[in-house]
């Protein structure tokens, strides 16, 4: 394991947030850590998918840079893991591949990845990416937690639903799938990866449930606000979306 860690300095232009980075290339490795230290973050280096898996896992961290092609574990099993635990749920990830199919693109973000950079990038658009994704995150517990497109509202705080301005009772899991599958947009969110979180159960459990409330929720809502992607699982679009 490579570890190399930045402390805090009364210099630090914003109040310390540590980076984990999980990359197996050295140079690469060294070259992003190098770069966000002089961008005022701390910064851990992981060349070992395990060991940056149980190193993150263990806590302490604001942020994750995660590569795909790991010589021990891949990055879709360390996103997948890490989705699967309340500590790291809502860790900002942020994946780094040379793979470029869409694909490849859509199964990262699906996992739960807050964004997908192509390697070869430059360092200013991961700069960029870092700091988007972090202020998105601050905004959680404010902004983030209201869906309004005009037409349909969701209030996470209230966990109160509105249809043109009607309020519309959902069940108690009808608004924890709905509100994951808008948390997600526009990325397709798989039956096994809702049943291990909206469920808690694993994904071997009948999935008709998951139909059921789909069937639910598009009675209530409007049918065309839920795709099916056949065979994978669903997708909430906002108006205007092609389907």
């Amino acid at each position: 394991m490579s570890r190399l860690s930045s402390p805090a300095t009364a210099e630090s232009p914003r109040p310390l947030v540590r980076v984990a980075v999980i990359e197996d290339d050295a140079d690469l490795s060294f070259t992003i850590r190098l770069n966000l230290e002089r961008d005022g973050y701390g910064v851990s280096t992981f060349n070992n998918g395990h060991e940056g898996l149980v190193a993150v896992q263990d806590g302490g961290f604001d942020f994750l840079i995660l590569d795909l092609n790991l010589p021990d574990l891949d990055g879709f099993t360390i996103c997948r893991e890490l989705r699967r635990h309340s500590a790291t749920r809502s860790l900002p990830i942020l994946m780094l591949t040379a793979r470029s199919s869409e694909q490849d693109r859509i199964m990262g973000l699906e996992l739960g990845a807050d964004d997908y950079l192509t390697k070869p990038f430059s360092v200013r658009e991961l700069l960029a990416r870092v700091g988007a994704i972090l202020r998105r995150a601050k905004g959680t517990e404010t902004d983030a937690s209201i869906y309004d497109d005009g037409n349909l509202r969701i209030d996470g705080r209230t966990l109160r639903v509105y249809v043109s301005g009607e309020e519309v009772k959902l069940a108690k899991k009808e608004l924890e799938l709905l509100w994951m599958l808008v948390r997600n947009r526009p990325a397709v969110v798989s039956r096994d990866r809702i049943l291990s979180e909206v469920w808690q159960v694993a994904d071997d459990v009948e999935t008709r449930t998951v139909d059921a409330h789909i069937r639910n929720l598009r009675k209530k809502i409007g049918k065309d606000r839920i795709r099916t992607v056949i065979g994978y699982g669903y997708r909430f679009e906002t108006p205007g979306e092609s389907s």
